[in-house]
């Protein structure tokens, strides 16, 4: 028993030893180095003292090599460690090491501050601050030489709706589409009479970004008058426009966060960069649409599946739970973001088959709480489309069918019954050729110019290499997935919003995407510059830093041209202001922007009709008409096209009202009800009521 209990000894010492001497090599006091005189002979007089022992106190700052040398005292030299396991034994580790705070003075605070702004915590709040004026200065510079107000009909009619979801009003609009009504009669028969008789719920814009700006226009003060000597700006815009560009702050430096977890430090700050020095991205923060807010929602998405990913891929198995909440998490964002943009709810797809792909232990668990997480957060609201109209997302439902024969431009929604408008005409080869027209736009077009740079090439070669992280292999693909869906579902749904702005709209699903494709395409341009055999270290700094001026090149060069004059728009808030004030507030008005009306007016404002005949007549009855506004979107038009395809167009109206040499006053169709109109409008805009609401009126 006692040969073994010696035994037992001996083999405790020898492993100690064994274990202790990677760390007695690493404070060993010939592997000090220092730059100063004085460093350089701190070694010295610490070996002296290591031979005794007695008690040393070094004094100094923490960070400046006080407590590293009274460890290297501490320890034994790597040469003594090689003399013997006696030698490195008994006295050496019966001393102990003890942090003593000495009394600073005046000069060891100043030293302390100064390397606090070197390397410590303060030295990040510079950092920080410095990133974030440095996002103020560029969010000014490009507000600057942007459009003064929004020009995206989406954008005003989101705005909308917050307005009246601030003012306690429901989710009701003023502007009133046609299909809307329709929609509404067709769902209850006995209130169809008396459907433009209490406020319109609205069926169709997704209600998430408008409880937002809701919830934004409740806690900031919001003036919703225009102002005569700021003539193209208006200040809740501006509000929302700086609303978006935080929201882009955030995305930033989320996205910083994704590469540095997926990649390195290097690929986080490089992909931040060029993320906020793209131009796309900063004319989606002005335009006033949801695209920051769902940007930061596929950030978020993306970051939930790569820390599963990793949870569920460790040797030693953890808990389910935070590996469960991270599912629902995701679940919940894309239903969220769902809500925000219904198209956006596609992603559910594949992010699923994510899980259901790459995940081994708890795939089943995982998937199902996603799914159920989902479907708890869409399905109320679905439920009160269903309600409303018997359709789950209104009239987004008929995505589909715009942009194809006979529903070009917008022709759908200024329908109130589709089928009486040609559905029946609609064939599945129509539907069929939309798609293959809008596909091959995108991969001309879009996709090649995804996130305004060429960081999209980066990431096509990046496919043909296989990462060897498994993590990369496995957010690739899920890329690549969503990437091939969202390319088919902006194809269908595309509709006269891409039309009227090719880039610029609320159906451009891949830009959502890019930040994503950045990150991997600034992870291989780093792998191909680590195979180049540089001379100096220092060239692969100036190297990623070209990369991103080039990848910047169009935001700087936008930027450094002359500021433009504002061309001329419709969409100027103290006219239509001034042209609404006519109208009472209960009364019915019908014009060519009425989501403008709607937002900067605050008056109900229907959606042209299909004709100033049949259609008119049907939305009259419904409730009286009492004055139309046409704009430059109608008087800038080819009216010819207009003729051809239907005499009894709105263009055909505009041009008999335009006063003419046999007819100085211009005519209106006879029986028409609306027949007077103020001066001062014409020929670039037109305003026709029942009565004289002005103090002088032509008679028409």
């Amino acid at each position: 028993m006692r040969i073994r209990r010696v035994l037992r000894q001996q083999y405790s010492e020898m492993e100690d030893t064994s274990l202790n001497q990677p760390l007695y090599s690493k404070f060993g006091l010939e592997n000090v180095t220092a730059q100063s005189f004085a460093m350089r002979e701190a070694p010295v007089a610490a070996r002296e003292v290591a031979s005794t022992c007695k008690t040393l106190l070094p004094p100094g700052e923490s960070g400046t090599g006080a407590e590293l040398m009274a460890r290297t005292v501490h320890q034994p030299s790597s040469a003594d460690l090689l003399a013997g396991p006696e030698l490195a034994g008994s006295d050496a580790e019966e001393q102990s090491i003890t942090r003593i705070q000495p009394r600073k003075t005046m000069l060891d605070r100043i030293q302390g501050f100064v390397w606090g702004l070197e390397a410590g915590m303060a030295a990040r709040i510079l950092k920080m601050c410095s990133i974030l004026i440095g996002f103020i200065l560029l969010a000014c510079w490009f507000n600057l030489h942007s459009d003064r107000n929004f020009s995206n009909r989406e954008a005003m009619e989101s705005a909308h709706l917050g307005r009246h979801l601030a003012a306690w009003r429901g989710y009701t609009t003023y502007s009133i589409r046609p299909l809307t009504l329709g929609l509404l009669q067709r769902a209850d028969p006995d209130f169809a009479p008396e459907v433009l008789q209490q406020p319109v719920p609205d069926l169709s814009i997704a209600p998430g970004f408008p409880c937002v700006l809701a919830c934004l226009m409740k806690v900031f003060p919001f003036n919703f008058a225009s102002n005569r000597s700021h003539f193209w700006s208006y200040q809740p815009e501006l509000m929302i426009i700086v609303f978006n560009e935080l929201l882009f702050f955030a995305a930033i430096l989320l996205l910083f966060q994704v590469a540095r977890r997926l990649f390195d430090s290097r690929v986080a700050w490089l992909s931040a960069i060029i993320f906020a020095g793209s131009e796309t991205y900063w004319r989606f923060s002005v335009s006033g649409l949801s695209t920051m807010w769902l940007l930061l929602i596929f950030l978020s998405v993306a970051w939930c599946l790569a820390a599963m990913e990793e949870r569920e891929h460790r040797e030693i198995p953890p808990a389910p739970g935070v590996s469960l909440a991270l599912a629902a998490a995701a679940g919940t964002l894309v239903g969220i973001g769902g809500l925000s943009r219904y198209s956006f709810a596609w992603m559910i797809i594949p992010v699923l088959l994510f899980m259901c792909v790459f995940f081994k232990r708890h795939r089943a668990k995982l998937s199902l709480l996603a799914a159920v997480s989902f479907l708890i957060v869409m399905a109320p609201w679905i439920t009160r489309n269903l309600a409303l109209s018997k359709t789950p997302f209104g009239t987004a439902g008929y995505a589909l069918l715009e942009n194809t024969r006979p529903f070009e431009e917008d022709r759908v929604e200024r329908s109130f019954d589709p089928f009486a408008a040609g559905l029946g005409l609609l064939k599945p080869r129509d539907v069929v050729n939309k798609f293959l027209v809008n596909e091959g736009k995108i991969l001309r077009s879009d996709l090649p110019r995804l996130g305004s740079n060429w960081v999209w090439s980066f990431f096509l070669c990046g496919l043909l290499l296989p990462y060897r992280h498994r993590a990369l292999r496995q957010l690739s693909s899920f890329l690549v997935w969503t990437l091939a869906l969202m390319a088919v579902v902006q194809a269908l749904g595309q509709t006269y919003l891409s039309v009227e702005s090719p880039e610029i709209n609320s159906e451009n699903l891949l830009v959502l995407l890019a930040p994503l494709v950045l990150i991997f395409g600034t992870g291989f341009f780093f792998t191909m510059l680590d195979q180049m055999a540089l001379p100096n270290p220092k060239l692969r700094s100036l190297g990623a830093g070209l990369f991103a001026l080039v990848m910047c090149a169009p935001l700087l060069l936008d930027l450094a041209s002359p500021l433009d004059q504002a061309a001329f728009s419709p969409y100027a808030p103290f006219r239509i202001q001034r042209t609404v004030a006519m109208m009472k507030p209960e009364e019915l008005m019908m014009s060519d922007i009425p989501w403008a009306v709607a937002w900067y007016g605050e008056r109900p404002c229907s959606w042209l009709t299909l004709d100033d005949a049949a259609t008119f007549e049907q939305m009259n009855k419904l409730k009286p008409v009492q004055a139309i506004y046409l704009t430059e979107r109608t008087t800038d038009r080819s009216f010819l096209s207009q003729l051809l395809d239907n005499e009894r167009s709105w263009g055909g109206f505009l041009l008999k009202s335009l006063p003419k040499s046999e007819s100085p006053q211009g005519t209106v169709p006879p029986g028409f009800p609306l027949t007077e109109a103020p001066a001062g409008y014409v020929p670039a805009q037109l305003f026709i009521s029942d009565t004289v609401r002005w103090k002088t009126a032509t008679k028409r």
